[in-house]
């Protein structure tokens, strides 16, 4: 009846969103209109009103809602750290909502808790991790506190019971590392004072001495070290701190360490670029994010473990009276692992895109956002009005446009630039800035769309705006 009752909407809804689908191939297509928050709030009509309207105002509703959504999948969207999304995963999302499970039992989820496991077992594969564990979340943020949970869990399990009890716990990162740390920390009651942010090189990679030192300075201090957080694909500019030297560290000193790959973790796909996770076996977790690099879309998040049970071992408790019953596919549910009750499947959208390109697909479907990358950087570099702020790593180009007229200010200049190419709407890609205050562009290759005729447009864009 669902469908059957609402047919003719059903045909009128997959109309529009095939325009909208299609305009995304027209390189004139606007990625964004952009208008004030003021002004669109009076354009969407945000008001809810006594009486209801019929589905002729709904569809309405949607078209004005489409036009002025940032359109990710628009080959010219290289802005965010995800972009696009396969066929396959749109296909994942559709059968994952008409069946609306919730994946904390077998019995609820049969088929999507197998599909779950399934994924865990080959990406902790990928790894190295021959007697992993894991579990899939809402977004790789997630996915950073539950390793330091599973972390702080592990140094004390009577933590569980009775609470920090005071310790002066601690954490370390890199200066470059993901902003999920801090909110992690605040939220379990460590404190933005005992995360202790390590010095990155001018390449945004992690200074293991620094680490090291400031290990030995927390201890001295009083403080209990419990993580070191590792980040394979910094936000800015894709750095991979080093593993190995980092692991060894943390051998020494008896702390958990955590890979936080939610960017970088697709060079486990890629042959360019594997050899840069190769010692993630060692370490203790890693946090994965498949709507990244590997189009999935928002959300497909897991935090992976060397060993099979500790994220059981810190969140379990509870529900046994009702939903966690003992019989015959009881190991298979997941909900006493999770921090959440309900969770959505979002399993389906990686294993059917996987499915559908198989490992010589994926490999091949990463690779070649290296290669896109590698193209834009020789672009960069034989133009004398471009400067490319570090070599990359990853999937990161930094660069700053430089002004004819040399009595401008370069910073503000490029921040005027690139809002000047956001209100254009033709373009949406990111700035950053370094903590010396060097602001540059971020274009990140994370839309599979993107193609080398989009990076000349780009840039012959840009340009002309910058003259």
């Amino acid at each position: 009846m669902f469908f059957n009752e609402n047919l003719e909407t059903w045909n009128d809804l997959t109309k529009i969103i095939q325009n909208y689908v299609n305009g995304n191939y027209d390189k004139l297509t606007p990625v964004v209109n952009y208008e004030p928050a003021t002004k669109l709030k009076e354009i969407l009509d945000l008001k809810l009103s006594d009486d209801g309207v019929g589905h002729k105002k709904i569809l309405q509703e949607i078209e004005k809602y489409l036009k002025y959504s940032v359109r990710t999948s628009h080959p010219q969207f290289n802005n965010q750290l995800h972009a696009g999304a396969s066929f396959e995963s749109l296909m994942g999302e559709l059968i994952s909502f008409v069946t609306n499970a919730t994946m904390a039992t077998f019995e609820v989820a049969p088929a999507a808790t197998l599909i779950e496991a399934k994924l865990i077992e080959e990406l902790n594969e990928k790894i190295g991790y021959h007697d992993g564990g894991g579990i899939m979340l809402t977004g790789g943020s997630n996915a950073n506190m539950l390793a330091l949970h599973c972390a702080r869990n592990t140094h004390a399990s009577d933590i569980k019971y009775k609470g920090n009890r005071g310790l002066d716990l601690c954490v370390f990162v890199s200066e470059e590392a993901h902003y999920s740390f801090k909110k992690a920390v605040i939220l379990m009651g460590i404190g933005l004072d005992n995360l202790i942010l390590v010095k990155a090189e001018k390449n945004g990679r992690m200074v293991s001495a620094d680490l090291e030192h400031k290990i030995i300075e927390s201890g001295d201090a009083g403080k209990t070290p419990i993580m070191i957080a590792s980040t394979c694909g910094t936000t800015v500019k894709g750095a991979f701190d080093p593993i190995e030297e980092n692991q060894a560290i943390a051998d020494k000193y008896n702390l958990w360490h955590h890979v936080d790959g939610a960017w970088g973790g697709a060079a486990l796909f890629s042959k360019k670029l594997g050899h840069k996770l190769a010692a993630a076996y060692r370490a203790d977790s890693f946090t994965f994010d498949a709507h990244k690099v590997l189009g999935t879309g928002i959300i497909t998040s897991f935090l992976l473990t060397k060993r099979e049970g500790m994220i059981a071992a810190a969140n379990s408790g509870g529900g046994s009276e009702y939903l966690f019953h003992q019989y015959e596919n009881a190991d298979y549910d997941t909900g006493k692992a999770s921090l959440q009750c309900g969770r959505k499947v979002d399993a389906l959208k990686l294993w059917l895109s996987w499915k559908a390109l198989g490992h010589r697909g994926m490999t091949e479907y990463v690779d070649k956002q290296v290669e896109k990358t590698e193209y834009l950087t020789a672009k960069v570099v034989e133009n004398p009005r471009l400067r490319l702020v570090s070599e990359p790593e990853y999937l990161n180009v930094c660069f700053q446009v430089i002004p004819n007229n040399k009595s401008l200010e370069i910073n503000q200049y490029n921040i005027d630039l690139r809002f000047k190419l956001v209100k254009a709407g033709r373009f949406l890609v990111n700035y950053s800035s370094d903590p010396d205050g060097e602001i540059y562009f971020r274009f990140v290759f994370v839309n599979s769309a993107t193609s080398r005729e989009h990076i000349d447009y780009f840039l012959e864009e840009l340009l002309k705006i910058a003259e």
